[in-house]
């Protein structure tokens, strides 16, 4: 996902593991601390990072160690208003789980829904698409998917793609994957990453290519 952001100048990084990617380097880290009884977040030095950058390129990394449904739709809110930025998610299914249509919180279907016309492009990873909200979903403009063997998953995948295509999923290659996107007129495997990456990478390194 970090090489797909690469050229974006305004770029919220939404983390729900805590882990390599607070090593991320050449990106402000944001720690926000939730009150759950009171639905607020602790302090003034969170919001006031986005007070600050209303206009002019950030690139930060939101860590987040829980409540991540009532986390994402208070960010989701307030990104609305800074506006003109990319909301990039790690793990989507954490964050928007499959349930019923009102199990989605209000701020974050808007967001998925019409957040482009505030200026807010929302993307995401899920290493379980099935496990995601079909509102997420069904909005998406593109999905990328890559090698997946779970069946819930591959049931989600015939959706979208024809059924040879769909069958190839567990067995596609490294950096191989299929390409499904709205405006287009037939899904397609995508081989265009091949050779780009040597050994699996480390986000260090994938930070220096920018």
């Amino acid at each position: 996902m970090i090489y797909e952001i690469r050229n974006d100048k305004r770029v919220v990084l939404l983390d729900p593991k805590c882990g390599k990617l607070s090593k991320l380097e050449g990106w402000d880290h944001q720690w926000p601390f939730y009150d759950e009884e009171k639905n607020i977040w602790l302090g003034k030095t969170f919001v006031d990072y986005f007070r600050q950058r209303l206009r002019g390129p950030f690139r930060v990394v939101v860590h987040l160690r829980n409540f991540h449904p009532q986390q994402l739709n208070m960010l989701c809110a307030l990104l609305m208003k800074v506006k003109n930025c990319t909301l990039a998610i790690d793990e989507l299914g954490v964050f928007v789980r499959q349930g019923p249509p009102d199990a989605l919180l209000k701020f974050v279907q808007t967001a998925v829904i019409s957040g482009r016309h505030e200026g807010l492009k929302f993307l995401g990873t899920a290493q379980r698409p099935s496990f995601v909200h079909g509102t997420v979903r069904a909005n998406a403009s593109a999905m990328s998917w890559y090698r997946m063997t779970e069946r819930n998953d591959l049931k989600v995948a015939q959706d979208y793609f024809p059924k040879a295509l769909a069958d190839s999923l567990p067995s596609l290659p490294d950096h191989v994957c299929l390409e499904w996107s709205d405006g287009a007129h037939e899904a397609f495997r995508n081989e265009s990453l091949v050779g780009k990456f040597g050994a699996p990478e480390t986000i260090k390194s994938d930070a220096k290519r920018r």
